[in-house]
């Protein structure tokens, strides 16, 4: 069993060390990045906590073969994961590869336990009633009563945070007894579930939509940064919808936030490329930033650094 505790001053370094997904971060929040990543992670099951202290959005894809929920620890702002709030009495559920969008607040701190989809499918279909297997199979969220997720929090977390600082080496026998806790405790949550469907939510789930299609429409064309009316025009929504939805998912301007992305994606060439392959201004050009200037003062204000004073990759 692998256990690690870590910290990142980078989103993508952070999200490259969570065994087993695929996924980008794009860090929208302004400043130098914190972030503390603490992983379980076997053969048949994963547990991990990240804690992030600017807004980052979170898209990828979920471990293959695999269950997964996913709860927010915070009282405050509820992250959005697939179109809906993940607050304080809510569960995301994620299924075998699934892809994904998170836009998670300003310090989060997000618990995410997966296991293996096949064995808990058939201790599923014994004990659950249709309605809930219903659930398992199609639904991306469920709600549960207080009180079952106090009891699984009681169960969870001080057996997490006795493992994850490596304190204990188990057994085959015993990491066998965690694996069925974490089966047990997923039985517990889809007996627990419930439908709690509002207005809110289904402005919600189009707001969602609105801002995941401008963002596939505007890394399509991320050499030709695309206007908020360009934007509008392709999905056929008005300027104050399109603005609206933005502020409700992600907390920003359209124009602010997919600035952003380009800005992530410059971060992660100039990282991932050697000084002599490519220079700032390439990699800039090659986003869509061309007043040089410009570029480098947004860059400075939403990573704490010039591009200059960005690692570069090592030979």
């Amino acid at each position: 069993m692998f256990a690690e505790v870590r910290s990142f001053t980078d989103p993508q370094q952070h999200a490259g060390s969570i065994l087993g997904w695929r996924q980008v971060y794009d860090q929208l929040g302004r400043g130098s990045l914190s972030s503390e990543l603490r992983q379980i992670s076997s053969d048949r099951f994963q547990m991990f906590q990240e804690v992030l202290d600017k807004r980052v959005v979170q898209h990828g894809f979920a471990p293959q073969g695999r269950l997964c929920i996913a709860m927010s620890l915070d009282v405050g702002r509820a992250p959005v994961v697939q179109k809906y709030e993940v607050g304080t009495h809510s569960v995301a559920i994620l299924r075998d590869g699934e892809e994904f969008v998170l836009h998670a607040p300003e310090g989060i701190r997000f618990f995410a336990v997966n296991v293996d989809m096949l064995r808990f499918a058939k201790l599923a279909a014994l004990e659950l009633p249709q309605e809930q297997l219903q659930r398992l199979n199609t639904v991306s969220q469920i709600k549960v009563p207080d009180s079952v997720l106090q009891r699984i929090q009681q169960r969870l977390h001080p057996t997490f945070q006795y493992l994850v600082q490596g304190r204990a080496d188990l057994s085959a026998a015993a990491e066998q007894l965690l694996e069925d806790t974490l089966l047990d405790i997923f039985l517990d949550l889809f007996n627990s579930a419930r439908d709690e469907h509002c207005g809110r939510q289904s402005n919600l789930t189009v707001s969602s939509y609105l801002v995941k299609r401008s963002q596939e429409l505007a890394l399509a064309s991320i050499d030709t940064p695309l206007t908020v009316l360009d934007l509008c025009d392709r999905l056929r929504v008005s300027r104050r919808t399109l603005q609206n939805s933005f502020q409700v998912v992600t907390g920003t301007r359209p124009v602010e936030y997919l600035r952003n992305l380009r800005l992530n994606a410059v971060r992660r060439r100039l990282m991932n490329s050697y000084v002599e392959e490519c220079s700032i201004g390439e990699v800039a050009a090659e986003m869509g930033f061309y007043h040089l200037s410009h570029f480098s003062g947004n860059y400075r204000e939403l990573f704490g650094e010039y591009p200059s004073e960005t690692r570069r990759a090592q030979c």
